[in-house]
């Protein structure tokens, strides 16, 4: 519960711009911060007594757990068992006590502190801290429980960490690990790909099934030549899983060739191995779209099928135009969670294609009225206006006051974000939003937004459900700088925003895994690329991860893939997603693509998504911004191939 203090800042801060405007009262936590900052600097400088002095000041701040991190991490090695556990126990409800208590059961394991350990292990925690806890066990309770426990960590496909090889050294002198055990690690291991801890684990085995083992490990790395090895006919359990193993590893390259591998081997297997590895074959006949994708994904049987099964069957007879295929699958779906998919869209364009105009008709009405991509190809299909659906969260400011003071860790990120520690921003915001109920959720959204705070209430309006709020989910942030680099560049600023909110979805200081940048998640060489283009100084890291260089260079990098695909904005966006070698490769060699049909059988799942995405955002920034959209079908021109490269 918040001190009194801390209600009168909240119900001030509620009030104020956040970073970026103009502060229109004075901050309550204006020394406070200040002298936080200058706590911190004390401690790096081993200044403990005015650290102490400045901490003691800091009592109601709601970064004080912070500070008292800190302090404890400075030598964490003589810290008092007294110390932590009134630590973890005071702050229990911050991620810096789950993080403090992970560490330090760590370093009382390293240091073989096994008394001290037990006395604050709670039985979870990751493999370390489960050895850790074994090695301190080894000599109490009962030998079969605990063999139990070290078994079920070292049955595992990967390798654990150095803290677990004391505990499966007593596994191997027990006797526990045979040769079936072995052989059963040896194959988890396979399956994840860990052929050096195959090899290992191998060479425990006895000469002749060692060489099994170097075998399976040819079959992975060269499939076909295995599967024509004498060696696979053998009647053998093992062989029938190497053999087994050698037709999925053939299928992730030439699934029609592993589909024959299979039929041929059939009277060999059971029928759970025969279904589940047709079901492998099938997925990757599929998603490399081979010959016979369409019969090998329509021969997995009722049971076995999922919804993925389902989705590339269908988009297997899109490709291919198909349409009573097509309807066949859609309408023979039972996994599908199909309201916001692309199929009841196509099920109505098969349909029309088909003859049944009528049916057809009525689908498409149904879908029209919705706010995404598939519902708004609908009503162009109809010449129907788009609708928002604007459903905003209801709240005042005495509902944000309440939720402050009864979730105190939302006011923790919130002070963090403030002060710019935005990774420890988002660590609070997430860890505090674990502990909402779906109505708190709604209210922490608003929150974040009324902060300006438009990452975090994108992600928080997401798993509340609320997914009408258009405001908050499709925030005008950067509007200004926006429409002056669309000028700059005679680009639709709709378009620019939509762009962000797919890349970033307005996180400025986004780090993709890829390496990409910023709000518009330029890669680093991209954003080079087009700084020479511009004749501007090479952008560094840092540089790209500025608002203002993100948006040039991105809104340059993005209309230079409009010319290149003369203005088309799916062609366009789907070379800013995924390079534009890879777009010149779809499109068609001869002929034309409907603009909905190229976009929907993009053979990467993820630029599909992001193609919709971009497209379906326009259209809701268009309203924003304008009051009305421009038509997708206007946007959109059939997609061709002009001089072998470019569509529109």
């Amino acid at each position: 519960m918040m001190s009194k203090r801390l209600q009168l800042a909240a119900a001030i801060l509620l009030s104020l711009p956040w970073p970026g405007a103009a502060i229109a009262l004075s901050d309550p936590f204006t020394d406070e911060r200040a002298r936080f900052q200058e706590a911190l600097h004390a401690l790096e400088r081993g200044n403990l007594q005015r650290f102490d002095a400045l901490a003691a000041s800091l009592q109601d701040y709601p970064l004080q757990p912070y500070l008292q991190d800190r302090r404890l991490r400075r030598d964490l090695a003589s810290a008092s068992d007294a110390d932590i556990a009134a630590y973890l126990e005071r702050y229990a409800d911050t991620p810096l006590a789950d993080r403090l208590y992970d560490d330090w059961l760590e370093h009382l394991g390293r240091t073989r502190q096994w008394s001290r350990f037990e006395r604050f292990y709670r039985g979870d925690g990751d493999a370390e801290l489960r050895c850790y806890h074994l090695r301190a066990t080894r000599t109490a309770g009962e030998r079969a429980a605990w063999l139990d426990a070290a078994m079920t960590l070292w049955r595992v496909g990967h390798s654990q960490p150095d803290a677990c090889d004391p505990v499966f050294d007593v596994l191997y002198d027990s006797h526990r690990i045979d040769s079936d055990a072995l052989w059963e690690r040896i194959a988890l291991a396979m399956a994840e790909g860990r052929l050096s801890l195959a090899a290992y684990l191998g060479k425990k085995l006895p000469a002749a099934e060692r060489e099994l083992v170097e075998f399976w490990r040819h079959a992975h790395r060269r499939p076909a030549a295995a599967l024509n090895d004498a060696r696979l006919q053998a009647d053998d359990d093992r062989v029938r899983r190497i053999r087994l193993h050698a037709i999925q590893r053939l299928a992730r390259s030439q699934p029609d060739s592993a589909y024959a591998a299979l039929q041929t081997r059939r009277d060999q297997l059971s029928g759970d191995d025969y279904h589940a590895t047709l079901k492998y074959v099938a997925r990757y006949a599929g998603i490399r779209r081979s010959d016979n994708a369409y019969a090998i994904l329509k021969a997995v049987p009722g049971d076995w099928r999922d919804a993925e099964i389902e989705e590339l069957q269908a988009r297997i007879a899109l490709l291919t135009r198909d349409w009573a295929a097509l309807l066949e699958t859609i309408e023979g779906f039972r996994h599908q969670d199909s309201r916001f998919s692309e199929w009841p869209y196509w099920q109505a364009r098969a349909l029309d294609a088909l003859g049944r105009s009528e049916p057809a008709r009525q689908q498409l009405l149904a879908l029209s009225g919705e706010r995404f991509f598939h519902g708004f190809l609908a009503a162009d299909r109809l010449n129907r206006p788009y609708r928002l659906n604007h459903r905003p969260i209801e709240y005042d400011e005495s509902d944000l006051l309440a939720l402050l003071q009864r979730r105190p860790g939302l006011w923790r990120a919130g002070e963090l974000h403030r002060l710019g520690r935005t990774w420890a921003s988002r660590r609070e915001w997430y860890h505090a939003s674990l502990k909402l109920s779906p109505p708190e959720l709604e209210l922490a959204a608003a929150l974040a937004h009324e902060w300006d705070w438009h990452d975090r209430a994108i992600w928080t309006a997401a798993r509340a459900g609320r997914w009408d709020d258009v405001q908050i989910r499709f925030p005008l942030a950067y509007r200004d700088q926006i429409e002056q680099v669309a000028g700059q560049f005679d680009l639709d600023p709709a378009l620019i925003f939509a762009v962000i909110r797919q890349e970033s979805a307005f996180m400025a200081d986004a780090r993709s895994s890829a390496g990409a940048l910023g709000l518009m998640q330029l890669m680093p060489a991209t954003g080079r690329q087009t700084a020479l283009h511009l004749r501007l100084p090479r952008p560094s890291r840092a540089t790209l991860l500025t608002t203002s260089a993100n948006l040039r260079l991105g809104s340059a990098y993005l209309k230079r893939m409009l010319e290149r695909y003369h203005g088309h904005p799916a062609l366009a966006a789907a070379a800013y997603n995924a390079g534009p070698h890879r777009v010149d490769r779809w499109l068609p060699d001869d002929g034309e693509f409907e603009p909905d049909h190229w976009i929907d059988t993009i053979p990467f799942r993820e630029t599909r998504g992001y193609v919709r995405g971009v497209l379906a955002f326009t259209a809701v920034y268009d309203m924003r911004l304008n009051g009305e959209a421009v038509p997708l079908a206007r946007r959109l021109a059939r997609v061709v191939n002009v001089d072998g490269r470019s569509g529109g």
